[in-house]
């Protein structure tokens, strides 16, 4: 019925990248639960200036990190046409595979990033739009 579908061979790149992402969700649900609850937990006992200073310290650490090793993502989408034409192609070939190892080797911050952003973001969320809401209706 089928004989002119080619079979995928097991392992195609299009898989391993998505198991890499799962694995990496399998990662992040805990490390931002984790964080929440440490933050929610030391929010309750009266170390509120400090939780949130240290938070916010860490949080802004990690996005420099990710930033400034990546060199401002300044290599992030350039082709070998778009290099100067004096550097040669065994240049341009190094200078881009320097910029995507960059990106893999970093992507491990990201983890800590969403965490601190999520926990972040859920603070707000409880602080100034729940409330507005419930000004509303009650």
């Amino acid at each position: 019925m089928f004989r002119n579908v080619k079979k995928q061979p097991k392992g195609t790149a299009d898989e391993k990248r998505i198991s890499r992402r799962i694995a990496m969700l399998f990662v992040l649900i805990p490390v931002t639960m984790t964080v929440f609850s440490v933050y929610r937990f030391l929010l309750g006992r009266m170390y509120f200036e400090i939780t949130l200073a240290v938070y916010m310290i860490l949080a802004t650490a990690f996005i420099l990190a990710y930033v400034i090793y990546n060199r401002g993502m300044s290599r992030r989408g350039l082709r070998e046409e778009m290099l100067p034409s004096q550097w040669s192609d065994e240049e341009k070939k190094c200078f881009l595979a320097d910029g995507e190892r960059r990106l893999r080797r970093s992507r491990w911050m990201l983890i800590p990033i969403f965490a601190f952003l999520f926990t972040f973001a859920f603070d707000i969320l409880e602080l100034f739009v729940l409330p507005f809401f419930k000004g509303l209706f009650f």
